[in-house]
């Protein structure tokens, strides 16, 4: 039995179809093998306003909906999976906010993954200079990793 996470951002449709087909392809015929689909909602702190994130503030206020962006981005992962994944393999969702490798590493680790699929990108020259999050959680995870171009 082998546990698969295919981690995916909701905004590029064309990579995370990618992503999912190949993690299908590798999970069927493996008897009891099981897909958990991931997003993860980047770049703002929960608690603080959108306004005042996008400006670099760290203050502000606490309306900021990050529980209602989970709540959506969850249900889309349902809607995807249950076009895209044979019942049989679907193991569940996954939406966290926070720093896009850390949290694949993370949620790898406590779901005892045993092959994390993700898409890659072109890269920017920050990606050059820090690393795209497809090498860090390459670098970083307890288990195979897979990066679909």
């Amino acid at each position: 039995m082998s546990n698969y996470l295919a981690a995916i951002d909701l905004a590029d449709e064309e990579s995370w179809k990618d992503v999912i087909g190949k993690t299908v392809a590798m999970a069927t015929g493996n008897e009891g093998a099981k897909i958990y689909l991931m997003t993860v909602i980047s770049g703002i702190t929960t608690g603080i306003d959108q306004r005042y994130a996008i400006r670099g503030e760290m203050h502000g206020s606490t309306e900021y909906p990050m529980q209602q962006w989970k709540d959506e981005a969850a249900e889309k992962l349902r809607e995807i999976a249950n076009e895209h994944i044979p019942t049989e393999l679907q193991a569940g969702v996954i939406v966290e906010n926070g720093t896009v490798y850390r949290e694949i590493v993370e949620a790898a680790k406590d779901l005892n993954i045993d092959q994390i699929v993700m898409g890659a990108h072109r890269p920017s020259l920050a990606d050059f200079l820090l690393g795209p999050n497809s090498a860090r959680v390459a670098r970083h995870a307890e288990c195979s990793v897979t990066v679909v171009r």
